[in-house]
């Protein structure tokens, strides 16, 4: 298959004709994932943070599959069975599937309420990777859809999701987000909302607030939503060498323990909503253990802050929510 993608320098331009293939018909997964053999599927070269990517994307497919689905999202499950790769080494226990349904469903309603007040806005999709967030959310006419990724990654995309949407304004960039000049490419012609599910913590501290910086002052006017965890939860993360994440030989490098000091890294920036994961509206839909555990750690400072979904807005004209 042959793969449109577009040059950060063209992002300006009239997006290309589209044309997006219809999925075809695939056999629901069988057991904890229960890929089925097929005669040809896209093989996966991607290691290290790149290849975190599929954490996710396996998490969706298998909320996909339970019988009171999170996120229900209709398209994971035919991305995974479209590739080659050993999905064993992923563990995803329905709790956590549960988890990864859980902070996408924020995002996407995140992403719903922005548009709904902003009819003429540009979405900017950093770390993309495998997800389908511009097919579930519905935008309208007035809307620029911008996904971004490492070369390699959009390669990837490129063979198992449409890289253009009928009638809808949708570009697809392979760029590495902590440079430069695929930023200086994005039109800041109306309000922006970046999005990045999954992504900063990954990031050495320098470049994640130096990212997060460029992009206030680039774009002007906006959100950015993310997600962060403390350094307690950081901490953690790497002392279980059989969590997901470990697996891929990745580890979490930037923590945030105080969100003021986010807002410190340009004075435009204001925190407009923070919801904690551990008491996050859904919990209540985790197995009933789960739930338990949730409620106890709520309790315990270190980790009722230990992860977090933040919106953040950006311009002269932002003003914080209270509480």
């Amino acid at each position: 298959m042959s793969i449109s993608t577009t040059d950060p320098s063209s992002l300006s331009s009239s997006p290309s004709s589209p044309s997006s293939p219809s999925s075809p018909s695939l056999p629901p997964l069988t057991g904890e994932l229960g890929v089925p053999q097929m005669a040809e599927r896209t093989k996966v070269t991607l290691t290290g943070v790149t290849e975190t990517l599929l954490i996710p994307l396996v998490g969706r497919a298998v909320d996909a599959t339970t019988q009171s689905p999170i996120l229900a999202d209709p398209y994971a499950k035919g991305v995974v069975e479209k590739l080659d790769y050993e999905f064993g080494k992923l563990p995803m226990p329905p709790t956590h599937a549960a988890g990864v349904a859980l902070r996408t469903r924020f995002y996407d309603r995140w992403t719903s309420a922005f548009l709904a007040s902003h009819s003429h806005a540009t979405v900017l999709h950093l770390a993309c990777g495998l997800d389908s967030r511009n097919q579930r959310v519905e935008w309208g006419a007035n809307v620029r859809w911008i996904d971004v990724d490492l070369p390699e990654v959009v390669a990837l995309r490129g063979q198992v999701l449409p890289t253009s949407l009928p009638g809808q304004d949708y570009r697809l960039v392979a760029a590495d987000i902590t440079d430069d000049a695929w930023l200086e490419a994005i039109p800041t012609d109306r309000p922006v909302l970046v999005v990045m599910e999954g992504l900063v913590s990954y990031l050495q501290p320098e470049q994640a607030t130096g990212l997060l910086k460029r992009l206030v002052e680039q774009l002007k006017e906006g959100e950015l939503h993310f997600d962060s965890m403390n350094t307690t939860v950081l901490l953690a993360s790497r002392k279980d060498p059989n969590a997901a994440v470990s697996q891929t030989g990745s580890v979490f490098k930037w923590a945030v323990d105080d969100l003021k000091d986010v807002e410190k890294i340009h004075p435009h920036l204001r925190l407009i909503e923070v919801i904690r994961y551990v008491e996050a509206p859904g919990v209540e839909e985790f197995p009933l253990l789960s739930r338990i555990g949730y409620y106890m750690l709520s309790w315990v400072p270190s980790f009722r802050d230990g992860v977090r979904f933040v919106r953040f807005g950006f311009s002269g004209d932002v003003r914080a929510d209270s509480g």
